[in-house]
């Protein structure tokens, strides 16, 4: 890593960072996704298959990497799993309606 990306990493708050994790996981299905439809394309049309590189996957995963290493955090824990905050106490009476 260099060490821009490590000054990077410790800059970010780690559920920051587990954010940019999940959404570089998101990214990474989608890209997969459209590599696969393209090359289903390009196959049946007797064109050049893309390339992976084409799609920048090498590029995501290795993003994703160094965010997990810098950080210790597994890349299979989403941060949607996270518990929510616990909510404070509020007003909840409503205005009534004459």
């Amino acid at each position: 890593m260099s060490a821009h990306d490590s000054f990077l990493a410790s800059n970010v708050s780690p559920s920051d960072r587990a954010f940019l994790v999940e959404a570089l996981e998101l990214l990474m299905r989608e890209r997969s996704n459209a590599l696969r439809i393209a090359t289903a394309v390009a196959a049946a049309r007797g064109e050049r298959l893309p390339d992976v590189q084409d799609f920048a996957l090498d590029d995501i995963l290795r993003l994703s990497r160094q965010l997990c290493d810098s950080a210790g955090v597994d890349p299979h824990e989403s941060w949607l799993e996270a518990p929510a905050p616990a909510k404070t106490s509020a007003n909840t009476s409503r205005r009534g309606t004459s």
